[in-house]
């Protein structure tokens, strides 16, 4: 499962100042700020190339964090981890055999480092011999040639050892490169189940059971709804009245044809002006510029719907 970057819902109706643009709710003549709740939703998308086997989700249905929700087929993925476990063992096999010689080579280096000894030894004591005239040249040449042909056979075996260890370190790279690779097999396997990243309400919903579907293909839509946001916008004389984290008074049509308030707090306010947005008609109102600010409301009972208009009130 893989979560894409969140995005806010659909675009605004922006309504600043504009009473005939929000209906009844913008009746309110005292009301401070205008504009439509959002709800920061994410997108969930498959990170898995396959067929979807299994995929549940419906729109309006809550989904808790970490709840798998869906299944890509993982046959190819398991097929090929089977192959590489069946590699890297024979392939550990033939390090083990590779090991096993090293260790013989090293016994054999051990017996020729006795036999060395024991012919410098015997060189020493005919060398001596023969000064005192006590052994001939033939038997001094002798033992010189059994020291010299111990210490040629000793290198040949350390030569042995260095190209077997070569031998083992280059298969010892193999078995890391299979590892490797079961393990990105297995991420696949596990990248096959689609989980659901956060609580939530599912918005929409754009794929099927039984489709096929790439790595970063879109299956659904979340969002929090539990609290929505409030995108408003202040003019400059109206700054002085916005603080962080300040409550404000949040009025919003209860469906009865009435108008319920709510409470709401401040959690974003724009650094920079920008000029009232183009949904408002006259020319002198699109030239004001204003401050967009958000307001974070409650919404335990869903009476707030993502795009809904509402109005601010600004407490003293």
């Amino acid at each position: 499962m893989k979560t894409m970057t969140p995005r806010t819902s659909s675009p605004l109706l922006l309504a600043l100042l504009f009473p005939a643009v929000l209906g009844g709710c913008a009746q309110n003549e005292l009301s401070d700020a205008f504009g439509n709740f959002e709800a920061t939703e994410v997108v969930v998308s498959a990170e898995s190339r396959g067929r979807l086997l299994a995929f549940e989700v419906q729109e309006g249905a809550q989904l808790m964090a970490d709840q798998s929700v869906g299944l890509v087929d993982t046959t190819a993925a398991a097929l090929q981890r089977q192959s590489l476990i069946a590699q890297r063992r024979s392939i550990e096999a033939q390090r083990s055999a590779t090991l096993a010689q090293i260790a013989e080579v090293n016994a054999q280096k051990g017996v020729l480092q006795v036999q060395l000894e024991t012919a410098t030894t015997e060189r020493d004591r005919t060398r001596r011999l023969f000064d005192s005239n006590a052994a001939t040249d033939r038997e001094r040449t002798q033992r010189e040639t059994e020291v010299r042909l111990v210490m040629r056979q000793l290198d040949q075996a350390e030569s042995r050892i260095v190209s077997i260890r070569e031998q083992a370190n280059s298969i010892l790279a193999q078995v890391h490169q299979l590892t490797a690779q079961i393990a990105e097999a297995d991420a696949r396997v596990q990248d096959a189940v689609v989980v659901n990243p956060t609580p939530g309400t599912v918005l929409t919903v754009v794929a099927r059971r039984g489709e096929m579907v790439q790595p970063g293909t879109p299956l659904y839509t979340i969002a929090d709804i539990s609290t929505l946001t409030l995108k408003a916008f202040a003019t400059g004389d109206q700054l002085p009245d916005l603080r962080l984290g300040a409550p404000v008074d949040v009025m919003v049509d209860d469906g009865q044809g009435g108008i319920r308030t709510l409470s709401g707090t401040v959690s974003w306010i724009a650094s920079q002006a920008q000029f009232t947005p183009t949904p408002i008609q006259t020319r002198d109102e699109r030239a004001e510029l204003v401050y967009a600010f958000d307001v974070d409301v409650s919404n335990p009972d869903g009476l707030l719907k993502i795009g809904m208009p509402g109005e601010v009130n600004f407490q003293p």
